[in-house]
């Protein structure tokens, strides 16, 4: 997949722009706070139907004005895609394809692409939050439907959470509770299976691409589930089982916090470096190629969904590497489909020839 031409209009620091790139390497350089990375959250709005760092719809919209628009050509699946966004201060994203309008669970209709920023060191050294989240975007690429059962699952969990909360004063609450904790089993084996099936997907690219970043042992990643002792299998009607019979041990402590101690909202993705946890032993050097890795092995995971290569973007990344791991990742790009990324500077970047703008202040120029 491949875009061609992206239009901000009151985007972030941009008034208006338009902006040309080729199906190769593409390189935006410029200054820190200039429009670099906004660039790139543009672009993967239209992907993903929101932004990688935006808490709101609004924080992208330009300082006094109520609307933005991105628009981009692209092709995927040989044919031509005209996406456009429209985010409204206080009204969320609405996104078109080919003048029709598409949902969060249609991510497969949408440009396809996937982002590496600096925050990504998180999905290694932050909490399990980060690493969930991940694990259900994955899933959602490969099969969008998953965002509904993420979303039903989060429904049940604020219905079990309030009816134990409620119990606390009304013991009549405490009839609900066994249908929501039935609903939560369900919906929680639909998120549990999911990512399981993620994971199975993601496993084998996290380790190729790690080995090829940093000439080094592979990773293992596990999934910890909070309410088994040890990772289950991908069976739905078995995590159910489990779960009911996790929420029934726990009732008590559940009703004594108000809140359910155990469940999919409680795993987490357990990466290891030489059997030792990533996220308290490796150095930094290391956790950014499993953070890389893991982005990489999306795309590669993404390429068999959509049967071509997503777009590649990639926020200040080369500076953050040392020589080595630069060097690999420049080959990696070099021979893979197109690739957009930030630097503040061109100078010793390992990848040569495509294109490179310059952009200060939200104008962009071509360099050379």
């Amino acid at each position: 997949m491949e875009v061609s031409r992206v239009e901000l209009t009151n985007f972030r620091n941009y008034e208006t722009a338009a902006v040309g790139m080729e199906p190769g390497f593409n390189l935006i350089v410029g200054s820190n706070g200039q429009g670099k990375t906004s660039l790139l959250e543009a672009v993967y709005c239209l992907s993903a139907l929101g932004s990688h760092r935006a808490p709101t719809a609004g924080s992208m919209i330009r300082h006094g004005e109520e609307r933005a628009f991105v628009r981009a050509k692209a092709t995927g699946a040989g044919s031509g895609l005209d996406v456009d966004a429209e985010i409204v201060r206080g009204g969320g994203i609405k996104v078109w394809v080919n003048k029709q309008r598409i949902g969060k669970g249609a991510r497969d209709r949408s440009l396809a692409a996937i982002l590496f920023s600096p925050e990504d060191l998180d999905l290694i050294k932050g909490g399990p939050e980060q690493r969930r989240r991940f694990l259900d975007h994955a899933a959602a690429r490969a099969r969008p439907v998953t965002t509904t059962d993420r979303q039903e699952f989060d429904k049940a969990l604020r219905q079990r959470n309030g009816v134990l909360k409620a119990a606390r004063t009304n013991p009549r609450a405490l009839k609900q509770l066994e249908v929501w904790t039935e609903q939560l089993a369900s919906t929680g084996a639909a998120v549990v299976t999911n990512r399981l099936r993620a994971l199975g997907q993601l496993l084998p690219e996290v380790k190729r691409r790690y080995v090829d970043l940093a000439s080094a042992e592979p990773p293992e990643l596990n999934y910890h589930a909070s309410w088994a002792d040890e990772q289950p299998e991908p069976d739905e009607r078995a995590v159910a089982e489990t779960l009911r019979q996790r929420m029934a041990e726990t009732q008590a402590r559940d009703l004594e916090a108000a809140s359910t101690l155990a469940g999919p909202h409680r795993d987490d993705l357990v990466i290891e470096l030489s059997g030792s946890a990533a996220r308290l032993f490796a150095s930094q050097g290391e956790q950014r190629s499993l953070a890389l890795s893991l982005r990489l092995a999306e795309r590669d995971v993404a390429a068999r969904v959509f049967g071509e290569e997503p777009i590649l973007l990639l926020d200040d990344v080369f500076s953050e590497l040392d020589q080595n791991r630069r060097d690999r990742l420049g080959e990696l790009v070099s021979t893979s489909g197109q690739t957009i990324a930030t630097a503040t500077s061109a100078e010793s970047l390992p990848v040569k020839g495509g294109r490179t703008l310059m952009v200060e202040g939200g104008r962009l120029s071509e360099v050379g």
